[in-house]
């Protein structure tokens, strides 16, 4: 378990490039946020798992140092449950969120899975239908709202994280000119715990990455990089 967690700090923090915010005396995360990820539904079978994961980021989604408005998303991943690789293949998807539908075909990942953005906010409350099809197999859904069982919401996640950070971000923003910005993710290990994490992760324009790793269901502050 320990070195799965280390395993998600290490992911999550590679993405992260250059960015820049502003300095505050009384930081509050939520006003640096460029992405957050608020909901989860997951879904399975025997071979195969799909998450839908949605929530709200910057329109125009890059580490440029702005902050800039945020518009709905909602990220879809399907992949293998043993880890094997993905066939190479066309896959369709058809989402349903109540009344609505999305559908239209999966990019591969540089991971082993395949994505989609729907382009949409998926609320705690939604019922949600997939279906995959790719050749010879039909992946055919009711999505578990896994998030709204989260003992500890985004909202309270970001709370700790910025209580654990506070000493951090000040002395990251005590020069004015080092600014930063910061994502909030939903992470797990599907195939082999039913553990979620909330992670928080920022990055200052002169290169410091923090991030720090929050179990949601007991909010205990598992790992923290500085």
């Amino acid at each position: 378990m320990k070195k799965k967690i280390i395993l998600f700090m290490v992911l999550a923090l590679s993405i992260f490039t250059l960015t820049a915010c502003k300095k505050a005396t009384t930081f509050n995360l939520n006003d640096y946020l460029i992405e957050e990820r608020n909901t989860l539904y997951t879904a399975s079978d025997d071979l195969y798992c799909a998450t839908l994961t949605s929530g709200y980021r910057e329109q125009n989604y890059n580490f440029d140092g702005e902050i800039t408005p945020k518009v709905e998303f909602g990220a879809l991943n399907f992949s293998r449950l043993n880890k094997n690789p993905m066939a190479t293949d066309t896959y369709t998807y058809l989402v349903t969120v109540g009344e609505q539908t999305y559908t239209g075909f999966l990019t591969k990942g540089l991971d082993n899975s395949y994505s989609a953005d729907i382009e949409s906010f998926v609320a705690n409350d939604q019922e949600v239908k997939i279906e995959i099809t790719f050749t010879g197999y039909n992946f055919s859904q009711t999505m578990t709202n896994t998030s709204s069982n989260f003992s500890v919401d985004s909202t309270t996640a970001l709370k700790i994280a910025n209580d654990n950070l506070s000493g951090e971000i000040q002395n990251l923003t005590k020069n004015k000119n080092n600014k930063i910005e910061v994502v909030m993710k939903i992470l797990n290990d599907y195939t082999s715990t039913e553990e979620y994490f909330w992670y928080v992760g920022i990055v200052s324009t002169n290169g410091e990455t923090y991030g720090i790793l929050i179990n949601a269901n007991s909010g205990e502050v598992v790992a923290k990089k500085v």
